[in-house]
């Protein structure tokens, strides 16, 4: 709060003067003797200091005492709780915002979260599955049906078989050769077939290689070379052949006799998940490829899709909720500073009284003023402000307004609100320091003033002086126009020119 010394009028002064001149007076005569009615003794003129209007600056102070504080202190506690499983820091050290500090004790919720992300993976397959289903299945192949394995009311999936073909368009021969031979042969060549009783070639394929072999007794070891020949007319299953192949040097290989034989079963896969609503086809029937073979029951689709849905989103929720459990135990930094207390060690539970951790930003401090409720309306940011640290002694460190309080604090029965100064030269302070400050709410350079105890203020922005009167030289009261009324000096706007002297009435400080 701005402190100002206490002023009285001239007239006060005045009277006092006279009561002290005549009892002087009268203690005169009375130790004398002497009739004052028959001598008279001279009265002195009491005398005042002046003071002379002089250009200058005016400062108004409002004085506060404070503590620097850090430009940024926290203290650290985990959301949960549990042991601290690793500490990563210690007193002293530097760290950033987002570095580890330490965890706490997290296999359970680790465990939990590798199941949820099991049951998500098993959601989304399902889901998939469903939005994958087919009203009907239709063969991707041709032939004679051989075997119908599912009939209505059965649930498939895509990798069920649902029925066997046969191609009878086609016939198989295997032809043995000698482990180098099948070494020749490559599934997809083309070779040439010889029918024995009828001494004529037919093209045919290579649809399978044994590289593995068998051993036959009296030839040792065997390979079985597949070939698939379209059937011509004359030509039967159990007809015997011989498969043929020249390679690029006219070496020609030539396998063991073997029979025809009816192709492999060609097996048809439903290709999509649910029931089988109806059979279209029956057993023996030719099917040609892109034939339909069964419909689907679609009843429950629509509402099987929504609850797998559904199942989804609660898997997710719940893996999203163990990712932040997992987080929480997982505790950062939350600004970068320098960590200054730790109050935790591994394999202990922290203790709920207390912070685990205290990190500052130790780069800047500032200067928190707890001004008076009756002075904060006259703080505004921006002001310049001189504090003086206690440890410092009377040395000022120059600073400046930047934040101002929403709120304030009681104490006692006064209100404080927490001033916040940034300072411009922080580097040997440190957090907790104490002192007081000067911030200046209104300053004027080169302005006409006098001393503060010089003028006696009658309102707002009006004063009076005390003059000597030019003709008796007696004390005369003049009134002046005042501005800003700083702590030592008071300016002057109208009444007084530079150099005019004025008494100094309270120059004592009454």
């Amino acid at each position: 709060m701005e402190k100002k010394k206490s002023k009285k009028k001239w007239i006060i002064i005045a009277a006092i003067a006279v009561v002290l001149g005549g009892g002087g007076y009268y203690g005169y005569t009375y130790f004398t003797g002497k009739d004052a009615a028959t001598e008279e003794m001279p009265m002195e003129k009491p005398s005042f200091p002046t003071a002379a209007v002089e250009m200058g600056e005016v400062k108004k102070v409002i004085f506060s005492s404070g503590t620097v504080e850090a430009k940024a202190r926290e203290e650290v506690k985990p959301e949960i709780s549990g042991k601290v499983q690793r500490l990563l820091v210690k007193e002293g050290q530097s760290i950033k915002k987002g570095d580890v500090l330490f965890t706490v004790d997290s296999a359970d919720a680790q465990l939990e979260m590798q199941k949820q992300e099991l049951s998500i993976l098993r959601a989304q397959k399902e889901l998939a599955e469903l939005k994958n289903k087919k009203d009907t299945i239709h063969s991707d192949k041709a032939g004679k049906v051989k075997e119908i394995l599912v009939k209505d009311g059965d649930t498939v999936t895509p990798d069920t078989v649902v029925a066997k073909l046969t191609n009878t368009d086609y016939l198989k021969i295997s032809g043995k050769f000698t482990a180098y031979e099948a070494e020749q042969f490559r599934v997809g060549q083309k070779v040439k077939v010889f029918i024995t009783a009828s001494l004529y070639y037919i093209d045919g394929v290579v649809t399978a290689v044994d590289l593995v072999g068998k051993k036959e007794q009296g030839s040792g070891a065997l390979h079985s070379v597949d070939v698939l020949v379209k059937k011509p007319g004359a030509l039967y299953v159990g007809d015997i052949a011989e498969v043929h192949y020249t390679d690029p040097k006219g070496l020609l290989y030539t396998s063991k006799r073997a029979p025809f034989e009816l192709p492999d079963e060609m097996e048809v896969l439903a290709g999509t998940h649910g029931k089988i609503s109806k059979v279209n086809f029956e057993k023996d029937d030719e099917i040609k490829a892109g034939q339909l073979l069964f419909k689907m029951d679609m009843t429950s689709a629509d509402l099987e899709l929504q609850e797998k849905e559904l199942s989804l989103k609660e898997s997710l929720l719940t893996m999203e909720q163990k990712k932040r459990e997992i987080a929480k135990k997982q505790v950062e930094a939350p600004i970068s500073g320098v960590i200054t207390k730790v109050n935790i060690k591994e394999g202990e539970s922290p203790s709920s009284g207390e912070p685990a951790v205290v990190i500052m930003d130790t780069t800047s401090v500032y200067f928190v003023a707890a001004v008076d409720e009756i002075d904060i309306p006259a703080i505004k940011l921006g002001q310049s402000v001189d504090v003086f640290v206690t440890a410092f002694g009377n040395k000022p460190f120059k600073g400046k307004v930047t934040e101002l309080p929403k709120e304030g604090t009681k104490e006692d029965k006064t209100v404080r609100f927490a001033v916040k100064i940034e300072l411009s030269d922080t580097k040997d302070m440190k957090h907790g320091m104490t002192g007081d400050c000067d911030i200046y709410v209104e300053q004027k350079e080169n302005v006409k003033r006098l001393p503060i105890n010089a003028v006696e203020f009658l309102e707002e922005g009006k004063g009076s002086v005390m003059v000597k009167d030019p003709s008796t030289e007696e004390p005369t009261p003049k009134e002046v126009k005042v501005g800003v009324e700083g702590t030592d000096f008071v300016e002057i706007i109208d009444g007084l020119n530079e150099g005019d002297e004025v008494l100094m009435m309270n120059g004592e400080g009454m």
